[in-house]
This record gives C-alpha cells, sequence and structure tokens, in this order.
C-alpha cells in the first residue's frame, strides 16, 4: 500500500510553487489569504472519500466507502489507496500553507513529503499514530470489513474492541485520546469549530489551564460569544495566537489593577471574527509609530501564527485623545481611521469566508 504514497510527488511539488498571487507588506512577508486555508479545508470535508478521515463511521458510512472504492464488503486496503490517491489530487487542485499540508499527510501517513517517519509525530501535541500505523494496520487484519475509525456505539454491539493506545491529552483542544475513533475526531476538531467543538470551550479551557482566571477578569457570555458558529480553520495556530496576545496584555498591564478583558466571537458578512479586548488599558506606543513599526512581537505573530490563518486589526485608545483603528495585516496598505469615544485595546482577528 505504501507504494502509492508518494508516486505524485512532483504534482504536490509544482502546486506549491504555482501559488496564488500574495502582496508584499511592511515587514516584507508575503500575505497569504486566510480564504485559502477555509477553502482547503472546507472541500476536504466535502470530499467523498477523505471526510470518512475525519468522521466516525456508522452503518451507512461503510456503505457509503464501499460504493466509492466499489467493493462488497468494507476493504481496509483498498480504502487506504483510495484515500492517498484523493489526497494527492485535493493537494494538486488546493493552495493552503505547505505546514498544513504537511500535517495532513502525516495524520494519513506518517511520513513526509520525501517518504520519512514523521520522528516528532503530526500537529503540536505530536502524535505518532495514523492511518498506516503498523497497530492500526495490525488490528484491521485481526477485524476485516470494520473500519479503524468505525463508531463506538456500533463496536459495542459488534462487541469488538477498537484500537486502543496510550491516552494522549492535547493541548489544543483539552480532550483526551485512547483509541483510534477518538483520534480521528480529534483531528477533525484541529479544523473544524462547531457545536460540539466551540471554539468558547477551547479557550475557557485554555483560560483554566494557563490559570489565566487566576489574575484576568474575562468578560465571556452567551450572547457575545455563542457556541454554535461554525468554520473550518487551523485551531491549534488560533489558539497559539490567543495565547500570544493574552501573553501580552499581561506583560503590557502594569498598573496593579488585573487586567478586564472581553472576548466576543461574532459573524460579519462573510467572515467570523474573535475579539480580545483590552477594557482598562491604553496602547503603549503612538499611532503614527505603529503604523511605521509593527514591532518585534507583532512581528512574530504574524509571521508564525496570522498568515494564512486570519487577517489582524488593532482598535485603540492611544492616549492624548487619539483613538483609532489600524488593519495590522490584511494585505492592503497599512491605514489608520480615528474613531471616537473608544476605550481600552482591542485584537480583532477575522477569518473570511470568501
Amino acid at each position: 500500500i505504501e507504494n502509492i504514497i508518494f508516486k505524485n510527488k512532483s504534482a504536490v511539488i509544482s502546486n506549491e510553487i504555482h501559488e496564488p498571487e500574495i502582496s508584499q507588506n511592511p515587514i516584507h512577508l508575503k500575505y497569504i489569504s486566510p480564504y485559502y486555508l477555509y477553502k482547503f479545508l472546507f472541500e476536504y470535508n466535502q470530499n467523498a472519500i477523505l471526510r470518512s478521515t475525519c468522521h466516525d463511521i456508522d452503518s451507512d458510512g461503510i456503505g457509503a466507502i464501499n460504493e466509492y472504492c466499489n467493493t462488497i464488503d468494507y476493504d481496509f486496503g483498498e480504502h487506504l489507496k483510495k484515500i492517498i490517491e484523493a489526497y494527492e489530487i485535493h493537494e494538486t487542485k488546493y493552495f493552503a500553507p505547505p505546514k498544513l499540508k504537511a500535517l495532513i499527510r502525516g495524520y494519513l501517513t506518517g511520513k513526509d513529503y520525501e517518504g520519512n517517519d514523521l520522528k516528532r509525530g503530526w500537529s503540536s501535541d505530536k502524535i505518532k499514530i495514523h492511518w498506516f500505523y503498523p497497530g492500526v494496520l495490525k488490528w484491521s487484519q485481526k477485524n476485516p470489513y470494520i473500519p479503524p475509525n468505525i463508531n463506538e456505539e456500533i463496536l459495542d454491539n459488534k462487541e469488538v474492541l477498537g484500537f486502543e493506545f496510550a491516552q494522549i491529552h492535547s493541548q489544543v483542544t483539552g480532550k483526551t485520546i485512547q483509541n483510534f475513533t477518538q483520534l480521528v475526531l480529534h483531528f477533525k476538531h484541529l479544523f473544524h469549530i462547531r457545536h460540539d467543538n466551540s471554539l468558547r470551550a477551547i479557550i475557557e479551557g485554555k483560560n483554566r489551564s494557563e490559570k489565566w482566571i487566576e489574575i484576568i477578569d474575562f468578560d465571556i457570555t452567551d450572547n457575545d460569544f455563542p457556541r454554535n458558529i461554525e468554520h473550518f480553520t487551523d485551531v491549534d495556530k488560533l489558539v497559539q495566537a490567543y495565547k500570544k496576545i493574552i501573553e501580552l496584555i499581561i506583560k503590557q498591564h502594569n498598573d496593579g489593577s488585573r487586567p478586564n478583558v472581553k472576548l466576543l466571537f461574532y459573524e460579519k458578512n462573510d467572515s467570523v471574527c474573535l475579539s480580545i479586548h483590552h477594557l482598562n488599558s491604553i496602547y503603549n506606543k503612538t499611532e503614527q509609530n505603529t503604523m511605521e513599526r509593527t514591532g518585534q512581537y507583532y512581528n512574530d505573530l504574524i509571521i508564525n501564527q496570522i498568515n494564512g490563518l486570519c487577517n489582524l486589526y488593532l482598535k485603540a485608545d492611544f492616549g492624548n485623545d487619539i483613538c483609532a483603528e489600524i488593519n495590522l495585516w490584511d494585505g492592503k496598505d497599512r491605514e489608520s481611521n480615528n474613531i471616537d469615544h473608544f476605550k481600552g485595546v482591542e485584537h480583532i482577528l477575522e477569518f473570511p469566508k470568501k
């Protein structure tokens, strides 16, 4: 089966060369529109066979796989073959940040583009279990006609034990993973925010695990931060960006009081937006200086997390009765627009769908 994994490698490399037009900016980095990330993940989830790698499989799902693979009974080897063939096509058809493509390839094959084993695993959780993992292949040989990510209720009814491994506690979602079906759902949760994997729950879990709730007063409500907004994005990168902004708030807040941070998640036109609003603060640089120099902290944030993930805007009270909104990162020339009576410092992460 592994012979099919890299047969189309040249096409993948070619796709990385023929990337979409992307513009330059004040920190001399190519701007990558977040829409490409959304489109890549959305179409992956819609693909008739790739979607079987990000959902648990019920009886109807087995029938759909058999129909796609042109088999009477479920055949794990044939399923794997069709998955890899479909992903090769998907990679070449849709642009996405190379690191994201490498992560998904690692999840599917356990290897990089050169065919080398991923020694550190895939995602920031460094997971080493994947679809070609020897234990998964061995389990499938012992349990023919059953997908390794079969619905757990069906497993119980068949009195079959799924492929299990030592518990993994995800630093991204906060959830525990201990069998292959849970791993597949975890992979889905890394890229799909929805009611059962809400950004609200992920962020509240991060606030607790980092012990920020002990030093920050968070204002987060059902009206301002609903749990049922859906979006396809890189949740890992999003959490990393959120962490860096909260750490910046902690660093900059030095008046002896507790920072007061209001969090909002909302839909706006063809985008969803996450707002991190430090209410009791004044920005520590002038409006003009912010326009001219982003600063090393923001440069690192944009380079390592924001670019290709979302657009970034800043609304702030700059002191001396100057309040303004600045597009820190959206592919356009940086501009400052004055606003009236604004309080605090607000970072807005915009995730476009078009």
